[in-house]
């Protein structure tokens, strides 16, 4: 086996928006970030100044490009895919509510509405199935909080994707803006792990998701 066999897939979210701050169920609404989503970015692209990525894939929604930007801005020349199948979960009828208020008014079968979760995996398996087939060996995925647990979590249960020393599956949850999880995959043997998830080291400390109904 040479390094060359293993394919590198980072995977973010993206920087904070008003909506985050005010519990608004977002979904697929094109909401763009809010000042502090634009410093978490900034420091998010200084986390990968070093790091020889070699393609970029980020959801076409705004907010994820407007963090890929900062990323990107420090590598010349990048390869870069922008792509519906990336995109958060449509939430239907309570895409745009208050949390509270969806809660209030459907309890909790409000989860229920909008896109499933098998055709969210689906789309979101068909852009990392032309990741870890290709060519690329570091690639950066820019993507939302909703995809990154419902896929992650699919990598693991349904994928047989291992989880490196130290993560459990209570860990694939809602990740905090801007944060970072690696999965590796092996060219040669079809294996993955696992290798992070949710790191926020760029930020200056451990943060989590309160509220784990958002996205």
């Amino acid at each position: 086996m040479t390094v060359n066999n293993i394919v590198r897939v980072f995977v973010v979210r993206h920087g904070q928006t008003d909506h985050n701050v005010q519990k608004i169920l977002q979904g697929q609404l094109d909401t763009p970030m809010n000042s502090q989503g634009y410093a978490q970015a900034e420091l998010l692209g200084s986390r990968f100044i070093s790091t020889p990525i070699n393609h970029f894939v980020t959801s076409d929604l705004c907010r994820c490009q407007e963090t890929l930007e900062q990323i990107t801005k420090h590598h010349t020349s990048p390869s870069i895919k922008i792509t519906r199948n990336l995109r958060e979960r449509n939430m239907g009828k309570v895409q745009g509510m208050y949390l509270k208020d969806a809660q209030a008014q459907y309890g909790p079968g409000f989860r229920n509405f909008g896109e499933g979760e098998e055709s969210l995996c689906k789309r979101v398996e068909t852009e990392f199935n032309e990741i870890i087939n290709g060519n690329h060996q570091y690639v950066l995925i820019c993507t939302h909080g909703g995809v990154i647990t419902r896929f992650f979590n699919h990598l693991f249960r349904d994928l047989n994707y291992q989880l490196a020393d130290g993560l459990t599956e209570k860990d694939l949850r809602v990740p905090f803006n801007t944060s970072v999880s690696i999965v590796d995959y092996n060219r040669q043997t079809g294996k993955g792990i696992i290798q992070s998830f949710g790191n926020t080291s760029h930020l200056g400390g451990d943060f989590k998701v309160e509220d784990q109904l958002l996205r």
